[in-house]
């Protein structure tokens, strides 16, 4: 038998079925059909049968219980007519001893009297008064049986029982007194039965209600413990999501927020219940979140929107909001808040931003650099020409000479801009950070330095074993000599700069650099002790010529610039930290594990004459054209020029030359690159030396790769060009 559950337990058994019976009728009272005294008996049925399913749980407690109702009714039953007849035949003893008199003294009429109220009351169907002799003295009839019992009797539900005993009058027997009784037995037998049938069946209720209590409370424990376990899991997961979550009430006050949210607005779970969102945002935003929050509430769609959050300790920060509404009894009782901390967002946006106002700047001053050293290369070469040809007292060899420096410091100034372009690639080789760090220490520049700054106190912390780098050496140098005369001019008075360098892996947990690969790392770092760079001048400090200093006494507002695309260029990063105590600027160069490469410099080689070598110039520029034939001329080789890169190739397919000194840029035909291949098509061996107002680029680097000797950048230097000639033609 299946086990039975209702949603409330009746009070009685007599009440769970007046409520079935009741339901019954509410039932056919609603049907349209006619009702029949059988749908009463279904009913009646339904009800016990759910009733019995209610007390007997399974098949086995029913037959259990059965059983034990049986046994007890039938021991009770037992004892009962044990007892029951005993007491009979006390009672008919009594009625011979009542009789005897009226026997004795042979008084019929006493006796009769007597025994026919005996025969009424005790259900005798016949009495009979016998003498000694066996002579009947009286003999009665009982009442007749009334139509009920003549069922019971039918059905041997009252058996008739035969009692017969002596008649004694003073120890003498007198007479035999007989009697035929119907017994009685049914009626307190079917009462026993029923009340032990009611008082199992009411225990057996008693026992399934305290038992399914007992059920009912393990089961509303288990389900606390799941909710428990599912509302802690949950906020387990809420609390592992890289957003913040809240939830408040129509007012707006915070009822439950996950523990990032917590941390981040420096609150503790005891302020929850006290806050409202709208405290949370600056003051200048809590219109716009009550605003939303109505739109919310009046079933308008919400998109992300953005504000301003600000934390108990007085910081700020920017949010990105979704809400959505939470609906209790199909009611919106709350809104439900995920946060998102947008700040890398815009610290990347902002680096970005300035990337790429950087590149647009740097391609501004690229182009504008080429064209300068188109001009530069008279105000350098010419004055090389006349030094060649003025006597050594001349006193004219000062005054040309000042002018070629003065080119070549505008020159110095053109290749800062030209590090300033960014996507113009500079020549990178293996070298040692330390050792670049002391060539500079060592250099007539730093001394110099030192003799203008005399108070200073230099200090030098050079880490061992610090790796090598991939690096251009000439921007290397040129931004470590501008970060140090920037401390040191930063200084008034006595003070200190500090250089150092350090090897770190940026998956350490004391490093944490957003734009930089796991990897190793050397980090350059020089200090000052000065006064500190501003909050605003910090924003602005990499942009080209942007400076606190004069302008043309002290630098040309190009040096941290120069700074910032070398790292950029260098897969690094350059890191500010400044205060009223002083600045640091930190460089970060990516270690590699190849050895440096020992190869001599130009600038070491000794120039050499020409032998008359052929040498064919191509440039699109006449200027740059007559510049180098006279270079050439001077140092003893023959030039030849060309205007382009197809009138070289038509030139090379009736002639032959010792060398090639070939310009990379000339729109807009052919560029350098493309003319050096179809030349190579021609003359697979041709020696080729590259030229260009820009820095190295990629076209440069390929150009080599197929078999060019040298880049050299203009405006041309007469030292540096012989000693390039001289060596490609060895």
């Amino acid at each position: 038998m299946n086990s039975y559950a209702v949603d409330s337990e009746p009070e009685s058994i007599l009440d769970h079925c007046r409520q079935v019976v009741r339901q019954g009728f509410s039932t056919h009272l609603k049907s349209n059909r006619t009702f029949y005294i059988g749908d009463i008996r279904l009913d009646i049925y339904r009800a016990t049968w759910q009733l019995m399913q209610t007390i007997f749980k399974t098949w086995k407690q029913f037959f259990v219980s059965i059983t034990l109702l049986l046994i007890i009714f039938s021991t009770i039953s037992a004892l009962y007519i044990l007892h029951t007849e005993a007491n009979e035949k006390k009672r008919f003893q009594t009625h011979a001893l009542i009789v005897a008199n009226g026997l004795h003294s042979l008084c019929r009429s006493g006796a009769t009297s007597y025994l026919q109220l005996i025969a009424r009351l005790e259900h005798y169907k016949s009495l009979t008064v016998q003498l000694s002799t066996g002579e009947p003295f009286i003999l009665l009839t009982g009442p007749p049986l009334s139509a009920p019992e003549k069922i019971f009797s039918t059905f041997h539900l009252l058996p008739l029982t035969s009692l017969s005993t002596d008649i004694v009058y003073k120890g003498q027997v007198i007479g035999t007194l007989k009697g035929r009784h119907y017994s009685r037995l049914f009626y307190p037998l079917l009462t026993i039965f029923s009340l032990l049938l009611v008082m199992m069946l009411a225990g057996l209720y008693l026992f399934n209600l305290l038992d399914n209590r007992k059920l009912l409370k393990h089961q509303i424990f288990e389900r606390t413990k799941k909710f428990r376990e599912s509302e802690r899991r949950f906020e387990d997961l809420v609390n592992l999501l890289p957003e913040m979550v809240c939830e408040s009430d129509l007012d707006g006050t915070i009822t439950y927020a996950n523990a990032l949210a917590l941390e981040r607005f420096k609150r503790t779970e005891s302020d929850l219940g006290h806050i409202t969102i709208f405290d949370q945002v600056i003051p200048e935003h809590a219109e716009r979140i009550k605003e939303s929050v109505i739109d919310l509430i009046q079933g308008q769609p919400q998109e992300h929107q953005e504000f301003t959050a600000s934390a108990t300790d007085g910081t700020t920060f920017p949010i990105l909001t979704r809400s959505a509404p939470i609906y209790t009894n199909g009611q919106i009782s709350g809104v439900r808040t995920v946060i998102i901390d947008i700040t890398e967002r815009h610290i990347l946006e902002e680096k970005l931003h300035r990337a790429q106002k950087m590149e647009i700047i740097g391609l501004m001053a690229g182009g504008v650099a080429h064209d300068l050293n188109n001009i530069l290369s008279g105000i350098v070469n010419y004055p090389e020409l006349i030094l060649m040809k003025l006597p050594k007292d001349s006193e004219l060899r000062d005054n040309v000479n000042a002018i070629r420096k003065s080119g070549l410091q505008a020159a110095e100034i053109v290749a800062d801009m030209l590090t300033v372009s960014r996507g113009v690639a500079a020549s990178k080789v293996v070298a040692n950070p330390n050792e670049l760090i002391q060539e500079y220490l060592d250099s007539p520049e730093f001394i110099q330095l030192q003799k203008i700054f005399p108070e200073l106190v230099w200090k030098v912390h050079l880490e061992k074993n610090i790796g090598n780098i991939l690096c251009s050496t000439t921007h290397f140098r040129k931004s470590l000599m501008n970060l140090i005369t920037n401390a040191a001019e930063s200084i008034t008075g006595i003070g200190q700069v500090s250089i150092s360098t350090l090897k770190y892996r940026v998956d350490d947990k004391e490093h944490v650099h957003n734009n930089l690969a796991k990897g190793t790392y050397c980090v350059v770092s020089i200090s000052d002790t000065g006064p500190g760079i501003s909050p605003e001048d910090l924003e602005h400090i990499f942009e080209p010529f942007y400076t606190k200093k004069i302008m043309g006494k002290s630098g040309t507002g190009l040096g941290l610039t120069v700074v910032w695309n070398t790292m950029m260029d260098h897969d690094g990063e350059v890191q500010v930290e400044s205060d009223s105590g002083g600045t640091t600027f930190s460089l970060s160069f990516p270690v590699t594990s190849r050895p440096v490469e020992q190869s001599p410099s130009i600038d070491e080689l000794e120039p050499v004459m020409g032998n008359g070598e052929t040498v064919l110039v191509i440039d699109d520029d006449r200027q740059q054209q007559k510049i180098a034939r006279l270079l050439l001329e001077s140092l003893n080789y023959r030039p030849t020029t060309v205007s382009s890169g197809e009138e070289a190739v038509e030139y090379l397919k009736d002639h032959a030359v010792d060398v090639l000194l070939l310009d990379m840029l000339m729109p807009p035909g052919m560029n350098g690159l493309e003319t050096y291949r179809q030349i190579l098509t021609i003359h697979p061996e041709q020696k080729a030396i590259l030229a260009s107002g820009f820095s190295e680029s990629e076209d440069v680097k390929k150009a080599l790769e197929l078999g060019a000797s040298f880049f050299i950048k203009k405006p041309y230097v007469i030292d540096k060009l012989a000693v390039v000639l001289f060596s490609t033609l060895l």
